[in-house]
């Protein structure tokens, strides 16, 4: 560049810097730039030049040149404070946080700002939220898919199954259960327990919960990386209680007389229009009208099932299918329709195989694509399904070994203490004889057939004043 203005473009940049001034001053952010930039275009702009224009990028959103001009006013003067603090800006306008947390902490070594210092602990704050963030998203994830007839499973203090559960906030009294269809991340698993925070879904925001219970699946984990499923009910637990199935067609009709016939199709032909235009509801009352005249085929009962599903009433949209299957076994429409019911339901198995016997009967790409997501659910169910299958029937044949080594070791100690016991009985029969035959008195007693009195217990002298101990001759009584 140039290495020095002559008089005549100092005087003009100093003109063109008034200009922008004046410009900022009045609000022309756009007019302040076109000054700044034809002054720093004259050449020998300083590092303060390109901070201003900096400044004046900014504020018309453009924090790109901004980080433009202020590497240009660093290449000038690496310790500007200026220009590390714009720059620290125009980053974290990018949300670029790690560049800007470094330029802020640069700039608050050069010269203190408090206002500075207080843009820098947010910036902190958010690098703190998204390295949080990070570090949940790593962790594997789990669905709820159990406990959807009891508003949820339920939720413990601890890892233990006896502590305490966690109650309601609203009331403090019923228990504050996890929705079904609610996404957590682990934090730990421990056999069946999970220790869990919560993603997605209502419920308590972190505890402990049991993955599978008495062969029921209550969670299920979620492939790494996929994406969170669209809520279904309120803040994504299970759907809403729904009103009152819908009436059925009259069992004791078996034909319809012309006038109905005509009335019926008329109902459908309202029906398919209001479905066209958009009004489900309509389309529903329709449906129902016809349904109700009578002799309702399959495929009548599977588009209101259609339409119950569209208005977020799954259960009622089952129960159609289920008539609709009565009529006709072979249904494929129906069979696929209660799929979709039951994955809005989270019954992911029920879902799976309604799925496989729909696309058996007929076959399409949609709904075979649609399948999959389901399929590897009603799989992530399977498999910890086995597992806890696994795990009871080992925790069975630790029992089991745990029993005969008791049993073994309850036989052993019979044993010694059987041992023990006629050992000391030899002892003291031992005792005996050498204590009894060593008396001269009693021997001779004992090979003429007396018996001393308490065996062998010397009481007296014998009656006959010869010998030391007292005999008595056994005699058998009579009976």
């Amino acid at each position: 560049g140039v290495a020095r203005l002559g008089e005549e473009a100092e005087a003009r940049q100093a003109e063109l810097k008034q200009a922008c001034a004046e410009a900022l001053e009045d609000g022309d952010e756009g007019a302040a730039l076109e000054r700044i930039s034809e002054a720093i275009a004259l050449g020998c702009a300083s590092a303060l030049m390109y901070c201003k224009r900096a400044q004046i990028l900014l504020q018309l959103e453009r924090p790109r040149g901004a980080i433009h001009d202020c590497r240009a006013a660093l290449a000038l003067n690496a310790q500007s404070p200026k220009a590390l603090k714009l720059r620290a800006r125009a980053y974290a306008a990018l949300s670029r946080w790690l560049e800007a947390q470094a330029d802020y902490s640069q700039a608050l070594q050069i010269e203190h700002d408090p206002v500075l210092y207080e843009e820098s602990l947010a910036v902190a704050a958010k690098l703190k939220d998204i390295e949080a963030a990070a570090k949940l998203a790593a962790r594997r994830r789990w669905e709820i898919v159990g406990g959807a007839d009891k508003g949820g499973v339920v939720v413990r203090d601890g890892l233990d199954l006896n502590s305490p559960q966690l109650l309601d906030p609203l009331d403090g009294v019923s228990p504050h259960r996890l929705a079904t269809g609610a996404v957590v991340a682990e934090v730990e698993l421990v056999g069946d327990r999970l220790h869990f925070e919560k993603l997605r879904g209502s419920g308590p925001r972190e505890g402990w919960i049991s993955i599978a219970l008495r062969e029921r699946v209550l969670a299920i984990p979620l492939a790494a990386g996929a994406p969170l499923a669209a809520e279904d009910g309120p803040e994504g637990g299970a759907p809403a209680e729904e009103p009152p199935f819908p009436p059925m067609s009259p069992p004791r009709a078996d034909s319809l007389s012309d006038e109905d016939r005509a009335r019926q199709a008329e109902l459908k032909q309202q029906a398919a229009e209001a479905q066209e235009g958009g009004d489900v509801q309509l389309a529903l009352e329709r449906l129902t009208a016809a349904i109700t005249l009578g002799c309702a085929s399959a495929l009548l009962y599977c588009r209101r099932a259609e339409a119950l599903l569209q208005l977020g009433r799954p259960r009622a949209a089952a129960n159609d299918c289920v008539a609709a299957l009565q009529i006709n076994p072979d249904s494929g429409k129906a069979f696929k329709t209660r799929a979709r019911a039951h994955a809005r339901l989270k019954r992911w198995a029920d879902a799976h195989s309604d799925f496989q016997e729909g696309l058996r009967i007929d076959y399409d790409e949609d709904t075979y694509q649609e399948s999959l997501s389901i399929e590897a659910k009603a799989r992530g169910m399977r498999a910890v399904a086995a597992e806890k299958r696994l795990v009871v029937e080992q925790d069975k044949e630790r029992r089991r070994l745990q029993e005969e080594k008791a049993a073994e070791e309850l036989r052993l100690q019979t044993e010694r203490l059987l041992a023990q016991a006629r050992a000391e009985e030899g002892a003291r029969m031992r005792k005996f004889e050498r204590m009894y035959m060593s008396d001269q008195f009693g021997r001779v007693a004992w090979e003429k057939g007396f018996m001393t009195d308490f065996m062998g217990t010397k009481r007296g002298k014998c009656k006959c004043k010869n010998c030391p101990v007292y005999c008595w001759t056994p005699v058998r009584l009579s009976s």
